[in-house]
């Protein structure tokens, strides 16, 4: 699993997400993000081949980060697997929340 600067600002987060991979794809996500210059961070979701619900944890720390940071974050390319793991896990209003379409202005 990689998490890979796609454009200025931009993100991709690529392969497996789980509770083995998930803390070395938190810490790889926080120090790239940190590094990040600019106001907003989009993280392309679309390359997760398989995910649990520690992606979702990934995904609120990366939120959590962001607001410590200033900045507003955006979601695209969310993959049903995850969708429905937020839905029963009571989430997805808050990731809805953080979520747009390429292009749109995120949620600060």
């Amino acid at each position: 699993m990689t998490l890979e600067v796609v454009a200025p600002e931009r993100f991709k987060l690529n392969g497996v997400i789980n509770f083995e991979t998930s803390p070395v794809v938190e810490r790889q996500g926080r120090l790239l993000l940190q590094e990040t210059g600019g106001e907003r961070w989009e993280i392309d979701l679309s390359g997760i081949t398989q995910a649990d619900s520690s992606a979702l944890s990934v995904c609120l720390s990366w939120t959590r980060l962001a607001g410590d940071h200033q900045k507003s974050v955006c979601f695209t390319g969310m993959p049903d697997e995850l969708e429905a793991l937020a839905q029963v896990c009571g989430i997805q209003r808050l990731l809805d929340s953080v979520s747009c379409l390429a292009g749109e202005s995120p949620v600060e």
